[in-house]
């Protein structure tokens, strides 16, 4: 019966495999935790990428209130209306429209000098103040353009120009036009634009 001898250079041989798998799972850890870093950093950049984020505007402005209302002494403001619209291919459809003035500041009053109402063509169809009218802290008038009066077009507007003894949160100027025909009803807001401002 013969027996294989394990020579000197066998025994080395397999010294050397422990020592190898000892290297593989040392370098696989640490290939591992590698890992294991990069998906963290991941994870918190999705979470950086979907976290609330303020919309821009809000919080002090220079010159400026909370939610990008401006803090001035007066303005020019522009304000889009229509005493009709066009639907059912090109027939019109008649709207009646309220010009809302809101004062937004709690505290200080301010002076509307001009309520003037343009047409399609930008010529002036009426001047609705005689003299200034003050609104004092949260008040609001509104004026009204009947349903029946179409002398402003579908590309009508108001201006108005307002000021204050000290610097006061900007007006909301805003109109809404309300339309009712048969079984229909159509309403929207149009937001005014400020032209001019003063600030001191």
């Amino acid at each position: 019966m013969s027996q294989e001898k394990s020579g000197p250079g066998q025994g080395r041989e397999q010294g050397k495999y422990p020592l190898l798998l000892t290297l593989l799972s040392g370098l696989s850890f640490v290939l591992l935790l590698l890992l294991l870093v990069f998906l963290g950093n991941k994870v918190n950049t999705l979470e950086d990428q979907l976290g609330y984020k303020a919309p821009a505007g809000v919080g002090s402005l220079p010159h400026g209130g909370a939610y990008g209302i401006q803090i001035v002494n007066g303005q020019t403001v522009y304000v889009p209306v229509y005493s009709h619209i066009y639907a059912d291919g090109g027939k019109p459809q008649l709207l009646e429209t309220t010009l809302s003035i809101r004062n937004l500041d709690p505290e200080v009053s301010i002076s509307i000098k001009a309520v003037d109402y343009f047409d399609t063509g930008g010529q002036l169809v009426k001047r609705y103040l005689g003299q200034v009218l003050t609104l004092g802290p949260l008040e609001t008038r509104s004026i009204l353009v009947e349903k029946s009066d179409t002398s402003g077009g579908s590309g009508a507007n108001f201006i108005i120009v307002w000021d204050s003894a000290e610097p006061v949160y900007e007006p909301l100027i805003e109109a809404v036009m309300i339309g009712l025909d048969g079984g229909k009803s159509l309403s929207f807001t149009s937001p005014g634009r400020a032209l001019v401002q003063r600030k001191e």
